[in-house]
């Protein structure tokens, strides 16, 4: 599914109406329409509640009017507060379709504001038509004082389009906004209802459509891509074949500090369904590893950290159907800065860098531009170090990643909890997963899923696609979320996989 920015949804409507001779009322109407029926879905019998509607000086005000005029076949006990006396005249045909059917209204002043928040207080449901997408200045004066009211006395709040006071482009809070317990949006997400905070305050989320031609879409190609597993294929298993078929994944990681985190990526790149995994690591992490896991063949280093000398070690063992882990557990020695400089100039595989391997390349960024497949994965505070950005500007940031991504010659995976994926053309969001990946360990599986895919398919972008996908959805079967171990998300991911090939 596409997301769309503010300037993107108001080109599309400008169109439709300009280009297609598509009414703006019928647009309007079509979306107080949609909002009740998803509003009828929801609770059922509509004539069970009261209502108090607040309408903005835009066209969310509008849409807002039509609701509350769809709302008097229900019940009598609506009420629509008006925020400006300022409206669009789509706004101010439907406020005199709504006043001709005896609808109450009641204009927000400074004088009356208490009444109004009598009126939040006593209403089942608010609905929230302040402001809509095209938002972009801090809400401030009485629309700052009602947002921040109904937040603290609304039953329950559905919001028009978008949350008033969240951009549309960032997810951020301009000044304050409202805290919907459902939003209900038109054609298409927006980018303010993915990225936190605004996928929080968005509640719920369900998208309607509206009469957008679906011709004048496919003329507006989109780079923003909301993640589900139609855009990914997954390994396909042949009766007929053997390990080879499945491809190899060479995982170089592990230190004296870190024993653990290489001994994860392996096994996530078995329950990948890899044919063969090699971990290169400390003697330590090896023994772990085959206290964990039979199938994992570990290779130990003769120092507890990687150099130079290990590049022969290794170089032997990554063939034209091998993929290759660097990083879990690698630690920051000087002396494997080294090693990986030269490993990467060394081999032509396909290669996932991932944790302190990110940090000790962010002085050799040419390697990875001279590359072809290579894959990293850092966190926020990765990335920020890695560019030598502040860590606010990397968050989220969803043209960093692609200019970063274009700019590098690589697939670069933003972890987070809506996780960007781009490889320079198209930009993936992610919103699978909770708080059970919030721990350590959840960085090492994905780097070793995404290499035990890459080892079956050579697909970077697919890859990596799934692998986040997979991880996420595997971190929401876990019934006590956040409470347990990180190996026992692993244990989910073959009945993921399963699931989503079905």
């Amino acid at each position: 599914m596409r997301l769309v920015t503010s300037n993107e949804i108001k080109m599309l409507d400008q169109r439709a109406i300009k280009d297609f001779g598509i009414n703006s009322l019928i647009l309007m109407e079509r979306a107080g329409i949609s909002t009740i029926e998803v509003m009828w879905n929801e609770f059922k019998n509509l004539e069970k509640y009261s209502y108090a509607v607040f309408c903005g000086p835009g066209n969310n005000g509008g849409d807002g009017l039509v609701i509350a005029r769809e709302l008097l076949n229900y019940t009598e006990a609506v009420k629509v507060i008006l925020m400006s006396e300022k409206l669009t005249s789509e706004a101010t045909t439907n406020l005199n379709i709504f006043k001709s059917l005896g609808g109450e209204v009641i204009k927000l002043s400074d004088d009356n504001i208490l009444e109004v928040v009598d009126i939040i207080k006593s209403s089942d449901i608010i609905i929230d038509a302040i402001f809509g997408v095209g938002l972009s200045k801090n809400v401030v004066g009485i629309y700052a004082e009602i947002i921040n009211f109904i937040n603290l006395y609304s039953n329950y709040t559905v919001s028009v389009d978008i949350p008033s006071g969240i951009s549309a482009d960032t997810g951020k809070i301009l000044g304050t906004a409202i805290r919907s317990d459902l939003t209900v949006t038109f054609e298409f997400p927006k980018i303010g209802h993915i990225l936190f905070p605004g996928r929080e305050f968005s509640g719920k989320l369900k998208v309607v459509k509206i009469g957008i031609p679906k011709v004048l879409q496919d003329l507006n190609p989109c780079d923003k891509i909301l993640l589900t597993k139609d855009y990914f294929n997954i390994p396909k298993r042949f009766k007929e074949s053997n390990k080879g078929t499945y491809g190899k994944v060479v995982i170089i990681g592990g230190s004296k500090d870190y024993i653990g985190a290489p001994v994860l990526s392996s096994i996530a790149a078995i329950r990948s369904g890899a044919g063969k995994v090699l971990l290169f690591s400390t003697e330590k992490s090896a023994t772990v590893a085959l206290n964990h896991e039979l199938g994992i063949i570990p290779i130990a280093i003769s120092k507890d950290y990687f150099d130079k000398s290990h590049i022969n070690l290794i170089l032997p063992y990554i063939d034209e159907k091998t993929s290759v882990v660097i990083g879990p557990g690698i630690g920051r020695n000087p002396s494997t800065e080294e090693f990986i400089v030269e490993l990467l100039k060394s081999i032509n595989s396909p290669a996932v860098i991932d944790a302190d391997a990110i940090y000790l390349l962010r002085n050799h960024k040419n390697i990875l531009s001279e590359k072809k497949n290579i894959i990293i994965t850092p966190h926020p505070g990765e990335l920020s170090n890695f560019l030598e950005l502040d860590i606010d500007s990397v968050k989220y940031n969803y043209k960093l990643v692609k200019e970063t991504a274009e700019k590098y010659n690589l697939l670069l995976v933003l972890k987070d909890v809506t996780t960007i994926i781009s490889d320079g053309e198209k930009i993936f969001f992610n919103v699978t997963g909770n708080t059970s990946l919030s721990k350590g360990g959840s960085g090492d599986i994905l780097s070793g899923l995404i290499g035990g895919f890459l080892a079956q398919s050579s697909n970077v972008l697919e890859s990596s696609l799934a692998a986040v996908y997979i991880l996420g959805i595997a971190s929401e079967l876990y019934e006590y979320e956040g409470y347990n171990l990180i190996t026992e998300i692993l244990n989910n991911i073959p009945k993921v996989i399963a699931e989503v090939k079905e």
